[in-house]
């Protein structure tokens, strides 16, 4: 495939225009044109009639409902199952807070977390007299399906972990993990920031019970989205941690009613520019195809790989084999700060990432506080990897 023409044939591409190189698909991607104009298109007219316009809204909450159904399909749901939220730790939070945890339950967190699907659990646990149970991804970040199953007891009652890792880019064994979970009756939340949009994710592929992402990454939507895919059987047992208009009714007497759909998790006015925005780059990355992005992504991550492990004093963190990781490569260079490696690269026009990522623990067992991290996806090219990998060459004395 000459995936340039198929990149444009599907509006794909940037708007860089040759300014910058961009590798921080990992902290936010650049958003895909169809997505901004459908987000401004509507804002637009809004300022000409007014958000309330009858025959607009109408025609508004008829493409929310579209779109629903098109990001449930996108991860093999039905649109009842769907809720839409701000970004990924809202979805992660509503999962935790809308379970019923009791004391002495165990809510399994590995080691390989970054803070939105470490901290809301903790609060959680200390608020209800649950125990928070660690298992230890290792040095190459990669679970072990076998030290998961070790760690559950009769008083497990959930499992959550990232598909694919912010920090050292490790692809999970998702099916494994959670058919371990499945077999001793313990729910599973999958955290797909990082994976939604890079590879194939959802329900028709992984056999869990909740599937949190943001939208503003490897999906190219725009910041402020996220969602949140809950099994049809749970959506009772959670518990709205908002409501108002939107997602509440009232009852007889003093009761609140909700919906048995996943939109009982949504409150108040919704964000209808971002969701419009997640309904266009949803489009967009069906037309590229799923698969397709995934093998691309593959191919330029092994390519990046190669590449900066030849320069002098490299070291790339997370598996071992680079099979084993996808779009992310956390590294760091002997006797070179990554903070002035990033300000010199930025210099140049080239972004990449640097800093503890939100996860400190995974960071001390490397026994670093700092690493730089190069993040891909499918709109950047061989040649853009060359050049970057020459700058990073160019730069590698800057230090502390």
């Amino acid at each position: 495939m000459d995936w340039q023409t198929h990149q444009e044939a599907n509006r794909a591409g940037t708007e860089l225009g040759g300014t910058y190189l961009y590798f921080d698909t990992a902290a936010a991607a650049p958003p895909v044109i169809a997505a901004v104009e459908a987000a401004s298109e509507y804002l637009w007219k809004t300022t000409r009639t007014g958000p309330y316009l009858p025959s607009l809204r109408a025609e508004i909450y008829a493409q929310l409902d579209e779109i629903r159904g098109r990001a449930a399909s996108f991860l093999g749901a039905t649109p009842e199952e769907l809720a839409f939220t701000r970004n990924g730790t809202e979805s992660i939070s509503l999962v935790a807070r809308g379970l019923r945890f009791e004391p002495g339950d165990e809510i399994i967190v590995p080691d390989t977390e970054m803070l939105s699907n470490i901290a809301i659990w903790r609060m959680v646990a200390t608020e209800s007299g649950a125990t928070i149970v660690t298992v230890a991804g290792g040095p190459t970040g990669l679970l072990d399906p076998e030290a998961v199953r070790a760690a559950i007891t009769e008083r497990t009652k959930l499992l959550t972990f990232a598909a694919l890792s912010n920090v050292t880019g490790a692809v999970q064994p998702v099916v494994e993990l959670c058919e371990v979970a499945a077999a001793a009756g313990v729910l599973v939340h999958v955290n797909a920031a990082q994976a939604i949009g890079m590879m194939p994710v959802g329900f028709d592929v992984w056999p869990c019970d909740f599937i949190s992402a943001c939208t503003r990454k490897g999906l190219r939507a725009i910041e402020g989205s996220g969602v949140l895919a809950v099994r049809e059987q749970h959506l009772d047992a959670l518990t709205p941690t908002l409501a108002g208009w939107w997602n509440a009714g009232l009852g007889d007497g003093e009761d609140v009613t909700f919906m048995h759909a996943a939109r009982k998790l949504e409150a108040g006015s919704p964000n209808v520019p971002a969701i419009l925005a997640l309904g266009a780059a949803i489009a967009v990355a069906e037309g590229l195809g799923v698969d397709a992005i995934h093998t691309r992504v593959r191919e330029l991550t092994e390519y990046a790989a190669t590449r900066l492990r030849e320069i002098q004093g490299t070291q790339i963190y997370g598996p071992e084999r680079d099979a084993d990781r996808l779009g992310i490569l956390p590294f760091n260079i002997d006797g070179c700060d990554p903070a002035k490696l990033t300000l010199a690269l930025e210099r140049r026009g080239i972004i990449i990432e640097a800093g503890h990522f939100m996860a400190t623990p995974i960071l001390a067992a490397y026994g670093v506080e700092r690493m730089a991290r190069v993040s891909l996806h499918y709109f950047n090219t061989i040649d853009e990897i060359d050049q970057l990998v020459a700058a990073i060459d160019a730069e590698r004395g800057i230090n502390a």
